[in-house]
């Protein structure tokens, strides 16, 4: 199947997607499906989600993402549907398991949007999922900390504008009737600002957790967390957070400051005690 396929390709380590996917190949064909021709994640950094686009949600109400996007707390946004055989749900279970390890709270720390891509989605199975996701995560996570959201009433033009904004290209594929994309989540900074991309069906607790910390910017996390951000920087090409150097240096570089100022405060106290034992110990003149 389609998705079988893109879940085998999108399991490999991130350091070696570096290069484009290898798209697959249907079943007795030596040519790839359309479909996946033009699936492509084309990142936009920095830029603004069009938050005003109108979605509905499982109870029928009209909704847009700045309702999200205003509430002064990164938003996790991942795009699919929920007929999907497997690898939406494998996104979802993946981002379920990064943030329970990562130890940052839904609703807390973060919310989180599922916004479905297909336009003739069944709200019910809709339901289905996000039930299933809630009760995943835990911790007194609500429906209300994470939506999920469809775009049926305008035949998936709202889902389209925002995938568009994002990068996020998809396509649906007549031959196997599933829609082609990659696995990614987007994590969106406070003001609707695009801050990260994470990719893959799973990630690390660190790098995770980095992502949601960073686009906080300084809102969300620990101290430590602060600290560990001067220390790990994003890498494009693999995808992850690795080790800054001269982040580690200044730290380094603090640190040796620290203990000198230790040192010589010390050693300028004892060098204080030792004259005032030498006053006191002074005969008196006749």
């Amino acid at each position: 199947m389609l998705s079988l396929a893109l879940v085998v390709a999108l399991s490999a380590p991130l350091a070696a997607r570096a290069e484009k996917l290898p798209l697959a190949f249907p079943a007795g064909s030596e040519q790839p499906l359309a479909a996946l021709q033009d699936i492509d994640v084309i990142e936009h950094l920095g830029d603004r989600v069009p938050g005003k686009l109108a979605f509905t949600d499982l109870e029928g109400k009209t909704v847009t993402l700045d309702s999200l996007t205003d509430a002064g707390k990164p938003v996790l946004v991942t795009l699919g549907y929920h007929r999907c055989p497997m690898l939406c749900s494998l996104v979802l279970d993946g981002l379920v398991k990064g943030m329970k390890e990562s130890g940052l709270v839904l609703g807390r720390d973060l919310l989180a949007v599922d916004i479905s891509i297909d336009p003739s989605e069944d709200g019910k199975l809709a339901k289905g999922t996000q039930d299933r996701i809630v009760k995943a995560i835990g911790g007194g996570a609500t429906a209300k900390d994470f939506p999920f959201w469809l775009s049926t009433t305008d035949g998936g033009a709202a889902a389209r504008a925002l995938a568009d904004a994002v990068g996020f290209r998809y396509k649906y594929d007549e031959q196997s009737k599933q829609f082609a994309h990659e696995a990614v989540s987007f994590v969106v900074a406070p003001g609707g600002i695009i801050a990260r991309y994470l990719y893959g069906v799973e990630h690390s607790p660190r790098d995770f957790r980095l992502a949601v910390v960073e686009a906080g910017d300084g809102r969300v996390g620990t101290s430590f967390d602060k600290v560990l951000l001067s220390c790990y920087k994003y890498d494009p090409v693999t995808r992850r957070y690795a080790p800054f150097v001269f982040g580690f240096m200044r730290i380094g570089a603090g640190l040796v400051f620290v203990a000198l100022a230790t040192l010589m405060t010390v050693l300028w106290r004892k060098e204080l005690q030792m004259r005032k034992a030498r006053g006191l110990q002074k005969p008196r003149a006749a």
